[in-house]
């Protein structure tokens, strides 16, 4: 029962480091928008080792009338290796997300969220392999709709 607790743990902290673009990142102007891609690596003590490969565009526009967009689309690439409890869990993941909010006046008035994703895990001689995705939409004041996170998951037999 302990191995399942870890192989859960390292499924989330796996998928959680997939879903993670760090505001640290560093950003090169071009056209009007911002290419960005980041390459970092951290450790967690106890967990493991999460690295992020993030590319992404990003836009933002502020207009004298006060109303402010930003818009990011991209994709992420990330691997995970388990230390401690977690020791010889590994696991990798991949998304492509589309991102887009804007603000009226200081307050958020539409936001679109899009994100797919597959993740690997190998975690005490079980593996799984996992598809996600989710699709978020919100705009004067209400959720038009909320899809998600959907997994998708399969184990693979030896």
């Amino acid at each position: 029962m302990a191995n399942l607790h870890r192989l859960v743990l390292a499924a989330a902290l796996t998928l959680v480091a997939s879903l993670a673009v760090a505001s640290s990142a560093s950003a090169a102007p071009g056209n009007g928008a911002d290419v960005v891609r980041q390459n970092e690596c951290y450790n967690d003590p106890g967990s493991g080792t999460f690295c992020i490969d993030a590319k992404y565009v990003q836009n933002s526009t502020e207009t004298p009338s006060g109303n402010f967009s930003y818009h990011a689309n991209g994709e992420t690439a990330d691997k995970f290796t388990g230390e401690g409890d977690l020791q010889g869990c590994n696991g990798s993941s991949s998304s492509k997300f589309n991102y887009h909010y804007l603000f009226k006046n200081g307050e958020l008035h539409e936001q679109g969220s899009h994100q797919t994703g597959t993740f690997f895990i190998d975690c005490f001689n079980t593996q799984y392999d996992c598809t996600y995705n989710y699709d978020i939409h919100y705009a004067n004041g209400q959720l038009q709709f909320d899809r998600g996170p959907e997994f998708n998951c399969k184990r693979r037999e030896d």
